[in-house]
């Protein structure tokens, strides 16, 4: 037994050294790939000619997301020793490390930080953090859908009358899926509750009971929150936030390409938002490489050419709005991690919790 012990780190180890260097390796050949399709002094003028009222907006818009994000995490949280500042810092360090890690384990910052700086326990900061989460997949699905069909329009005779409607039943089937999540959750967990009672061996599996635990977690405080009356606000809040993001990206990608010679009337909005979300979506793969770079900009740049623009202005665009939003989001991190790490820097010391 002692000697299986010993063993299991080390190959945890070695797992984890193939794994970190396939994906880096990933990363670097993609990287190279691209870079090799372009001019690089393309490139180089794209990053130093930005069209600097758009590049304005767009930096603006992504760190007002934070304030809207902080807030739907704190009402989520209920906890009067963690203030709205504090979470803000937070979720500026979130940010940081999942444009860094892969498959999205940054998000775990968030759990981490609320454990080590200011007590709240791990269960709390996990189910709260999963809540958020399922919100913005909700809200972020029905708008790939609708961008997928207004995207449509000019391809297929589909009339703007039919999109309108389309659109205003997802948004509705949206908010029916939130208003009825607990009962959904629920069904999860009577199938797991099932699951168990047929196959007894899954009682000795830690993740199978992980991931139960965790279900019944999350549906308390799903609950919680419905009867605390904030469903809807941290509802409002999401989409802010979604809304917000992908704003910005619009404008940092117009940014580039006003120089080029496109205007906003050349830019679709839904266009642009299914390249950059195919993007975002890369960096929840296992296969995000350090930073996300060249898996970011394959994602973005795929996904662009299929919509009518050129390889070569795709490839620039990519590398150019990730570097801009990369810059960004890591010194907001940096400096919101030496903040929350001073001597002096104090957390409010009083224990009441509203959410149990």
């Amino acid at each position: 037994m002692d000697m299986k012990k010993r063993k299991l780190p080390v190959r945890s180890i070695i797992f984890r050294t193939i794994n970190i260097t396939l994906v880096s390796g990933l990363g670097i050949f993609l990287v190279y790939y691209l870079l090799s399709r372009i001019n690089i002094s393309d490139l180089k003028s794209a990053i130093l000619g930005v069209y600097i009222p758009s590049l304005v907006v767009g930096l603006i818009l992504m760190f007002s997301i934070d304030f809207f994000k902080a807030l739907r995490q704190n009402l989520l949280l209920g906890e009067d020793r963690v203030r709205y500042g504090d979470m803000f810092l937070i979720s500026l360090i979130r940010n940081a490390f999942n444009m860094v890690l892969p498959a999205r384990t940054g998000e775990l910052s968030y759990v981490y930080v609320l454990k080590r700086k200011f007590k709240v326990p791990v269960d709390k900061g996990v189910s709260t953090l999963a809540i958020g989460l399922i919100f913005d997949l909700i809200i972020i699905f029905s708008m790939i859908i609708i961008s997928i069909i207004i995207v449509g329009i000019n391809r297929y005779e589909i009339s703007s009358k039919n999109v309108i409607l389309i659109a205003i039943g997802l948004l509705a089937a949206t908010v029916v899926l939130l208003f009825f999540l607990s009962k959904i959750v629920r069904g999860f967990i009577k199938l797991f509750e099932f699951l168990l009672k047929k196959f007894e061996n899954l009682k000795n599996k830690k993740v199978f009971i992980y991931v139960y635990e965790k279900l019944i977690e999350i549906n308390k405080n799903i609950i919680i929150i419905q009867k605390r009356k904030i469903y809807w606000k941290v509802y409002l809040l999401s989409v802010i936030t979604r809304i917000l993001k992908f704003t910005s990206y619009y404008f940092l990608i117009h940014a580039t390409l006003y120089p080029m010679g496109y205007t906003f009337a050349d830019l679709s909005f839904w266009v642009i938002f299914l390249a950059t979300v195919a993007a975002e979506l890369s960096a929840v793969l296992p296969t995000h490489a350090i930073a996300g770079f060249g898996t970011y900009e394959g994602a973005f740049a795929l996904t662009f050419i299929a919509l009518g623009f050129s390889e070569n202005i795709s490839i620039i665009v990519g590398f150019n709005y990730h570097i801009i939003n990369l810059v960004e989001t890591l010194i907001l991190g940096i400096i919101a991690m030496t903040l929350i790490s001073l001597p002096f820097y104090r957390i409010r010391l009083k224990k009441t919790q509203i959410l149990k």
